[in-house]
C-alpha cells in the first residue's frame, strides 16, 4: 500500500522491537518531500489501523543480502513517529484505562488521543488489552469497539454513552402484547420506575417502555439537555422508526426532555409525535432567575430526607444527591427549537407545588400559577390540549392515574379507531 504513492519509489515493513513490543516499521526510497502525516493518511485508507507502520525512516536504498533477499540487518533503526502531543486523562476512568495501557504496551506514558495501533498495538494485543480492561475495570469491552475505538478518549465516550445507554431500556410492561409504544421518560431524581402503576393502567393498549435516569447510572454527569435527550433518542430509535407514530411521556424534567427528543426527531424527519406531558414546566426567564436564588443545600437535604422517608438505601440516596445539581442545570436549559409537528396533551396540577417553600418558594409558585399552560405553547406551533386536575400538585400528579391512563387511552382510540 505504501508503494501505491506516487511519491514512493520502493516500500518494505518489517516487524521490529519497540518499547518491549514488536511493531510495524516502514522503510522507504522517496521522492521529494513526504511527511509522515501523509503517509499514516495513506495508509490508515486503505487498511486497518493495527496495519499501519509506527515508524516511516527514508532510506537512500534497500539493501539486499548476496542471495537477493533483504538484508534486515543492514537496516538503520526506525525513526519512530513523534509523540509529543500527549494529553493527559481527564477524570478517574481515563486515568486508570492510561494506565492499563501503559502496562499492555510497556510503555511509561500514554495519552488519552494515542492511536493504540500507532503506539506499539496490533490485533494480539488488542485481545490482551479487552482482558486487561476486564480485570481492572470489571467492563467487558468488545474487540470490535477496541478496533473502532482506538484512542482512549473515544473509548471512555463509548464506556459513558453507548455501553451504558442500553441498560436503560426498562420494559416497563413486558407481557403486555399490545403493538403500540409508549416511551415514558424518568423526572429528575428517580427513574422510570415511577411510572408502574401507569404502565400497568395502560398495558392493555400501550407496551410501556421506560428510559432510566442516566445521571444515576454514571459519575461522569451530563448537565445539557441536548446531550442526554440525543441518548434518549438513540434509545427509542432502537425500539421505533420515524416513520411511525411516536408517542413519549414525562413527568417534570421528563416532559421537558421529551420536548428536546421530540425537536430532535423532527430534524430528522418524523412528523407524528404524540407527547403526554405531567405538569412539565418550561422556565421563563424570569423564572429561572428566581429558581437560582434556591438554596441547593437546602434544596439537597429535603430530597434526602424524603428519600429516607421512602425507605431507600444510602447508596441510591447518593446516586441521586450527586446528580440533582446537574439536573438542576438541565432544567434551565433551553429547548433546541419550537416543535412544529408535535401535539403535546399537558396534565396540569391545580396545587401548589409544596417542595418550593420561603419567599423564594412563594413567588415560584405565584409565577407558575400565572402561566395556565406552564409556557408549553411558547415552544410548539401546534394547540396545546390541557387537562386540569384540580387535587393535584406538581409532586403527586402520578397518584391520579385513573384520570391520566383514561385520557391517553381515549385519545388513542380516537386517533386509531381502536374499540376500548
Amino acid at each position: 500500500m505504501l508503494a501505491a504513492h506516487p511519491q514512493v519509489k520502493q516500500a518494505v515493513v518489517i516487524d521490529r522491537e519497540h518499547e518491549g513490543n514488536k511493531a510495524l516499521a516502514a522503510y522507504l526510497i522517496t521522492e521529494g518531500i513526504l511527511s509522515d502525516e501523509v503517509l499514516i493518511g495513506h495508509v490508515s485508507a486503505r487498511l486497518p489501523d493495527y496495519m499501519v507502520p509506527t515508524s516511516f525512516t527514508r532510506i537512500e536504498s534497500v539493501p539486499l543480502t548476496l542471495n537477493g533477499k533483504l538484508d534486515r540487518r543492514a537496516l538503520p533503526a526506525p525513526v519512530w513517529v513523534n509523540r509529543d502531543d500527549y494529553v493527559a486523562p481527564r477524570n478517574a476512568l481515563e486515568t486508570r484505562l492510561c494506565a492499563v495501557w501503559q502496562d499492555v504496551l510497556g510503555l511509561e506514558r500514554v495519552g488519552i488521543e494515542d492511536n493504540f495501533f500507532r503506539i506499539g498495538g496490533n490485533s494480539l494485543m488488542a485481545i490482551k488489552l479487552k482482558a486487561a480492561i476486564l480485570c481492572e475495570t470489571e467492563i467487558d469491552i468488545p474487540l470490535s469497539i477496541l478496533f473502532s475505538h482506538k484512542c482512549i478518549s473515544l473509548l471512555t465516550e463509548w464506556l459513558e454513552t453507548g455501553s451504558l445507554k442500553y441498560n436503560l431500556l426498562n420494559l416497563l410492561t413486558p407481557e403486555s402484547i399490545a403493538t403500540n409504544k409508549l416511551f415514558m421518560i424518568h423526572a429528575a431524581g428517580c427513574g422510570s420506575e415511577v411510572y408502574d402503576d401507569l404502565a400497568k393502567a395502560l398495558s392493555d393498549v400501550y407496551n410501556c417502555i421506560g428510559i432510566d435516569n442516566y445521571n444515576l447510572f454514571t459519575d461522569n454527569h451530563i448537565e445539557s439537555l441536548q446531550k442526554i435527550a440525543r441518548i434518549y433518542l438513540e434509545l427509542i430509535l432502537t425500539e421505533t422508526s420515524i416513520d411511525k407514530s411516536i408517542k413519549i411521556l414525562g413527568w417534570s424534567l421528563g416532559g421537558q426532555l421529551a420536548m428536546e427528543i421530540a425537536f430532535q426527531l423532527e430534524q430528522i424527519g418524523a412528523k407524528d409525535i404524540q407527547l403526554f406531558l405531567l405538569d412539565t414546566i418550561i422556565n421563563t426567564t424570569q423564572l429561572t432567575e428566581i429558581k437560582n436564588q434556591l438554596d441547593m443545600s437546602y434544596v439537597l437535604n429535603e430530597a434526602e430526607i424524603k428519600l429516607q422517608e421512602i425507605g431507600a438505601d444510602n447508596a441510591y440516596i447518593n446516586k441521586v444527591l450527586s446528580a440533582m445539581p446537574f439536573e438542576h442545570q438541565m432544567v434551565n436549559c433551553n429547548l433546541g427549537g419550537k416543535l412544529t409537528h408535535t401535539n403535546i396533551t399537558l396534565f396540569k396540577a391545580g396545587q401548589m407545588n409544596t417542595d418550593y417553600k420561603g419567599d423564594i418558594g412563594l413567588t415560584v409558585n405565584q409565577l407558575i400559577a400565572k402561566m395556565p399552560d406552564n409556557n408549553i405553547s411558547a415552544w410548539m406551533v401546534n394547540p396545546l390540549v390541557i387537562k386540569l386536575i384540580n387535587d393535584r400538585s406538581h409532586a403527586d400528579i402520578l397518584e391520579s392515574t385513573s384520570i391520566i391512563s383514561a385520557e391517553i387511552i381515549d385519545k388513542l382510540s380516537i386517533e386509531e379507531n381502536i374499540p376500548i
